[in-house]
């Protein structure tokens, strides 16, 4: 009995797998007041396999860390389905500070009432960086622009003084021919 239910095990556990784009040496970045949604993705791939209940729970980081569903059912050969964990980091975090994020994801069994579920249970985790925001000039494009609108009204004014004194030059030139 137990070497059929390891079996069992065995083969969902190979259908079921969580995708993160972060891991270490590649945290979230996220600035200190900043709230980020960090994406990682469940799939279900394989032979045989079929639709998928999962359970979400943040184990670690709880305190700056939050899931927008708890439960997802995932489909049968499919590696897309979101998983969205809200990050908030509180404005008195240092730069530099470093947090873990523990996501549990546990297989759910439907209909075991009384009985036993067999599932599959898998911990990912991912690191968090607080870094420093950066300073951004938003006056800049703002003066840049004005200048711009500046040369472009001298440069106007310059060709229609030119366009001006030549139609004068001009009718001078024909007024001296007709004397």
């Amino acid at each position: 009995m137990i070497l059929v239910m390891a079996i069992l095990a065995a083969s969902t556990a190979l259908a079921f797998g969580v995708s993160s784009p972060y891991w270490e040496g590649n945290p979230l970045t996220i600035y200190p007041g900043e709230t980020k949604t960090a994406q990682l993705g469940y799939q279900n791939m394989g032979e045989n396999v079929e639709d998928l209940t999962v359970r979400a729970e943040i184990t670690k980081g709880g305190e700056i860390a939050s899931l927008s569903q708890q439960d997802y059912v995932v489909a049968a050969n499919t590696r897309d389905t979101q998983v969205n964990i809200v990050v908030s980091i509180p404005a008195s975090a240092e730069i530099g500070t470093e947090y873990k994020v523990t996501l549990t994801s546990k297989t759910v069994t439907p209909g075991t009432a009384g009985g036993i579920g067999l599932g599959v249970g898998m911990d990912t985790t991912f690191d968090i960086l607080v870094i420093e925001k950066p300073v951004v000039q938003e006056a800049l494009p703002e003066e840049v622009a004005g200048v711009s609108n500046i040369i472009i009204f001298v440069l106007l004014a310059l060709i229609i003084l030119a366009i001006i004194l030549l139609v004068v030059i001009q009718a001078r030139k024909k007024s001296k021919k007709n004397k």
